[in-house]
């Protein structure tokens, strides 16, 4: 039998992944208005599954919402890519040394199977794919070092990182370079070499630095204004 607020919680459950889901991939870009009416009336469900979607995507900084003027799908901000980057670099770095220092052997069947989808996805070019493929090959690795929780975290609080990493791929392609790494990465977890696994992690987790001017260039809309500082590492004069 359902328990009672079951249904209800689901359909808002449903609706909130649908939406997170379009707006990661960027197919609702930046900027896109968002309306509770249009999007309950387009998924044939009441408005407030649909309110429920917007305070969660609002709470991730997905969606923002201006009195009067309405909700949109949020600007790429590039501080918080960057503090998102930070955070990403500490946790996987952290979870990189705690594997390699593990003296028992690894179960990396599942790891290795995710490189072999990965370069699966690449053939076909199925950039959507490739990406989840990435976001899932980093969480095994937490739950190779039973962190599953600082995976969530982490995921909860990356979600303009990953729509820049998903905007990059649109510009240059799906890039091959990060299968690369993902193999030097398991190479080097099995070698136990930290040093060098954090610093391909870095390295990995850097490589926005280089596109970060044309993405900037080619879809100003995208991304919210502020004040460009030049120290600041994703500073451009536009």
């Amino acid at each position: 039998m359902r328990k009672k607020g079951e249904g209800k919680q689901s359909t808002s459950n449903q609706v909130y992944e649908i939406l997170r889901r379009n707006i990661m991939n960027l197919t609702l870009v930046p900027g896109t208005p968002m309306s509770e009416k249009d999007i309950s009336e387009k998924m044939k469900v009441s408005r407030t599954p649909v309110r429920e979607a917007f305070i969660r995507l609002s709470n991730e900084a997905l969606v923002s919402v201006f009195p009067q003027k309405g909700s949109f799908v949020s600007r790429i901000d590039l501080d918080r890519v960057r503090e998102e980057r930070f955070l990403r670099e500490s946790l996987e770095t952290s979870v990189l040394a705690q594997l390699i220092r593990n003296p028992e052997p690894l179960p990396l069947r599942e790891v290795k199977q995710n490189l072999e989808d990965q370069d699966a996805a690449l053939n076909r070019e199925d950039k959507a794919g490739f990406l989840e493929l990435d976001e899932e090959f980093h969480a095994l690795l937490f739950d190779l070092a039973d962190q599953p929780l600082c995976f969530s975290v982490m995921k909860s609080f990356s979600s303009h990182y990953r729509r820049i990493r998903y905007l990059s791929m649109s510009v240059s392609g799906v890039s091959r370079s990060n299968y690369d790494q993902h193999v030097e990465l398991v190479r080097m977890i099995e070698a136990k070499d930290i040093s060098r696994a954090e610093s391909e992690m870095k390295h990995h987790l850097g490589k926005l630095d280089d596109e970060k001017e044309i993405l900037l260039r080619q879809y100003p809309d995208y991304f919210m204004e502020r004040e460009l500082s030049v120290d600041d590492p994703f500073s451009i004069n536009r």
